[in-house]
């Protein structure tokens, strides 16, 4: 009889099938328990790690052992008309259908079924404007927005943001479609029809399960009384919650009135421009919260408004001014705010979001105010997304994640924070919850929905994909220059230093993933000297000075910017990282005082720890836990293992920068010739990969062409 002849009798291949299938549903069961039940990201790895010592395990038993009338018995011990194999093969076989038929199950579960809402949620549609003045469309989204954020006051009430909220504008859609869609058990929708001084609200509340009428009023009254019919519905609203829901409150929170109903209205209308994240609406939200301010300047809600609006003016958002500027024109106004009214939610926002923006904040202080901002309005979400940021650049990856889920939960239609979630989906390499929430999110910003898919797609270093899918969102919404910005490391990663120049305004960053060091010294100096006052501006300067080997002028701003991080490195944006944490090394080692270096490493290794713990594992251009913990074990002498390390990142996809003074000693090292090799021949695929599509036929012609000597190029050296 032949070996194969022998596994099958003993069923040792039904036994491996049978044991993949239920690898699969355990694993399946695990990722569902870690979203509900907050297990940490190692439970899945611990998981699959046991499910894999089991697999030859099974496999073994298997065929050593055969189930019998009498029991477990060793094959050997079987005599031949006694064997039961054949049985035991269809009742595997059995078992093996049903959970196959299991598996489909979970799969569809998982795929298209999100399940009942919370019963105490609700949404707060956009009243219809029904004064036939479309210069009044402010004022009904204004009561609205405010009976939200009544609503949104309210302990244990789930309340849809207003992003979210405010999708469905203008469309004809009934509330159970606007229930699923946000994941909410109420939806409450009216008009608003104001004429002079007089105004009527139309308001009913809708059962978004089964789309009956549960409560609905029309309320006539003088213009001047607007808060007080603000709380007269938001009090016939609550009513009817706690007599359906349950709900424990004695009554419903109050509007926050100005003293002016003029005030009143420049703030409604600032509010609507606000949202619109515009240049232009911020600029017009300012103007009327100033508007409000002079006509009552104890109007606290404006005064926090202001001071956001302000601070979004800077020149990395909506604005031209500098950091110094914003910080210096929005601080009175966060100040005031919370003189006036320290219960205020968006007070306490407006002075997080300042102190966040200050180098010398407390990162304590900064998260007080945040938290502070939630448990005023359990449903801010916009405050649970910057926390989310702020923890993220504190290194809190667990954390930050919570926030963020918590803030798509609130929010679940908003472009930025779902944007954010999708991305750290990405860096924890839940790719198929990535893929499907990509798939949701392209009915609602498709421009962005193409970034992201192809920027899923770069993973592995497929670079070429990243470039295309912002080329491609350029494409979709021509008037968002913005992602020319994107753009630009972009083109430098692929090496078409031309277009990266040219695209947009390089950053320091873009010149030194160019191997221009001394440029980007240029740049950043440039920009510091434009606003000298900026302690962002100044920390901007150290690496490139680092990178072009000015240890003298990098070694105090780095030290500034160590001794901020509380001896944390993070991941994000603002503080201190891995790169400036091998910079630091560099000039500690060249001044001879390696005291300090062990603690700069403790600090990298400690990174990686939270990182893994945290589940974020993937590689990109910008981001590798595997090159950061190669670096720290190469910089503490662990030659082969960091080497080994740095090369798995570089073959992930993770790009080196390729003429930094600080990793000299590293490029010098003969083991990196060949990781850097491995990076150029990425670099030239990924390149000639893009040209081919550009210099053929390209998709982009009518707003972007590659620069004058490109396409000759790639045709001279691919012989096209």
């Amino acid at each position: 009889m032949s070996l194969v002849s022998e596994f099958r009798r003993r069923n040792v291949f039904r036994m491996a099938v049978l044991y993949a299938v239920a690898a699969w549903l355990v694993m399946q069961v695990v990722e569902v328990m870690m979203s509900l039940v907050g297990l940490p990201a190692w439970a899945g790895r611990a998981t699959f790690a046991v499910l894999a010592v089991g697999f030859p395990i099974a496999l073994i038993f298997s065929w050593f052992y055969e189930l019998t009338p009498e029991g477990i018995s060793l094959e050997k011990d079987v005599r031949p008309g006694e064997s039961t194999t054949h049985v035991t093969g269809r009742r595997m076989d059995f078992i093996v259908i049903s959970m196959l038929a299991a598996a489909v199950i979970l799969f569809a579960y998982d795929k298209w079924w999100i399940g009942p809402p919370p019963e105490k949620s609700i949404a707060v549609l956009a009243f219809e404007n029904m004064s036939g003045d479309p210069e009044q469309e402010y004022f009904s989204d204004g009561i609205s927005e405010e009976l939200l954020n009544v609503l949104a006051k309210i302990p244990g009430l789930r309340v849809a943001a207003r992003t979210s909220s405010f999708q469905f504008k203008g469309e004809n859609r009934d509330a159970i479609d606007i229930g699923q869609q946000l994941n909410v058990g109420l939806v409450l929708e009216g008009s608003v029809r104001k004429a002079g001084l007089q105004i009527r609200i139309t308001a009913q509340l809708i059962d978004a399960r089964n789309g009956f009428h549960l409560w609905s009023e029309t309320y006539d009254r003088e213009l001047a009384n607007i808060f007080a019919l603000q709380d007269e519905i938001s009090a016939a609203i609550v009513a009817t919650l706690k007599e359906r829901l349950g709900l424990q409150v004695e009554s419903a929170p109050r509007a926050i009135a100005a003293a002016n109903s003029e005030a009143h209205e420049a703030y409604l209308r600032g509010r609507y421009l606000m949202v619109q994240r515009t240049r232009a609406g911020i600029e017009g939200a300012v103007r009327e919260f100033n508007i409000a301010i002079a006509i009552d300047p104890d109007y606290a809600l404006a005064h926090a408004e202001l001071a956001i609006a302000t601070l979004f003016s800077n020149r990395y958002s909506f604005g031209d001014l500098t950091d110094s500027e914003a910080i210096a024109r929005a601080t009175p106004h966060a100040e005031r705010a919370m003189a006036l009214d320290p219960t205020l939610a968006e007070a306490h926002a407006a002075t997080g979001w300042l102190l966040a923006m200050s180098v010398q904040s407390n990162s304590e202080e900064i998260l007080t105010h945040f938290r502070r901002a939630i448990q005023i309005n359990p449903n801010y979400a916009i405050a649970y997304n910057w926390m989310a940021i702020l923890f993220l650049e504190l290194g809190h990856y667990a954390e930050g994640f919570a926030a963020i889920e918590t803030a798509v939960r609130l929010d679940p239609l908003s472009i930025p924070t779902r944007q954010n979630y999708i991305r750290q989906l990405i860096f924890r390499n839940r790719l198929e919850e990535a893929d499907r929430e990509i798939e949701k999110y392209a009915s609602i910003a498709p421009s962005r929905a193409a970034t992201l898919q192809n920027w899923r797609t770069s993973l592995g270093g497929e670079w070429a994909n990243e470039v295309m899918g912002d080329l491609d969102d350029w494409r979709i919404t021509p008037g968002q220059a913005h992602w020319r910005d994107g753009l630009s490391p972009q083109f430098a990663a692929i090496g078409l230093e031309k277009e990266a120049l040219t695209i947009s305004e390089p950053s320091p960053e873009v010149l030194r993933m160019l191997g221009r060091a001394g440029d980007a010294v240029a740049l950043a100096e440039a920009r510091l000297a434009e606003d000298p006052d900026s302690p962002w501006s100044r920390y901007d300067l150290a690496m490139p000075l680092a990178s072009a080997g000015d240890y003298v002028r990098a070694r105090p701003i780095l030290e500034e910017r160590w001794q901020r991080s509380d001896g944390r490195i993070s991941r994000d944006c603002c503080l201190f990282h891995a790169a400036d944490a091998a910079a630091l090394i560099a000039v500690y080692r060249e001044a001879g005082e390696d005291g300090e270096v062990r603690e700069l490493l403790a600090a990298m290794r400690d990174d990686v720890r939270r990182l893994r713990e945290a589940g974020m594992i993937r590689s990109f251009q910008g981001v590798s836990v595997d090159y950061e913990e190669g670096l720290a074990a190469y910089l503490s002498g662990e030659r082969e293992s960091g080497l080994a390390l740095i090369a798995k990142a570089v073959e992930d996809g993770f790009f080196i920068l390729p003429n930094e003074a600080y990793l000299q000693v590293l490029y010098d090292d003969p083991g990196f010739a060949p990781i850097r090799e491995s990076q150029e021949a990425r670099q030239a695929r990924e390149r000639e990969k893009f040209l081919a599509v550009v210099c053929t036929d390209n998709p982009y012609a009518d707003y972007w062409q590659p620069a004058e000597g490109t396409c000759e190029r790639f045709a001279a050296a691919s012989g096209k």
